[in-house]
């Protein structure tokens, strides 16, 4: 029996899943050029293993924590989503229009 509902939540899932495939594609690149190999092709395999591992070891530190402090870790959990969303968002609204810099006399 599942002794706790505590996931980690979908958003975060895929920004790791995001940041290890661009670190694996890098990091295989440049070993490829070190080794005259073209080994792009592997970094969806490479990057697929690492994530789940990390998410194997996550979730099993997630169920180490107690239900009483179920709704604390998803709150908590949901809100660094929702200030890694809206970081995200304030930097794309960055790009798109930038400050404007004060005049000078």
């Amino acid at each position: 029996m599942l002794n706790t509902l505590i996931t980690l939540p979908e958003p975060l899932k895929a920004l790791l899943l995001i940041g290890i495939t661009f670190i694996v594609t890098e990091l295989l690149k440049l070993l490829g050029n070190a080794i005259k190999l073209d080994l792009s092709g592997y970094a969806a395999q490479v990057a697929s293993a690492i994530v789940a591992s990390i998410l194997v070891v996550v979730n099993m530190l997630l169920t180490q924590i107690p239900l009483e402090y179920e709704p604390i870790v998803t709150a908590v959990l949901n809100l660094i989503v929702v200030l890694l969303g809206s970081w995200g968002t304030y930097v794309f609204y960055r790009t798109i229009v930038p400050k404007k810099s004060a005049k000078k006399k």
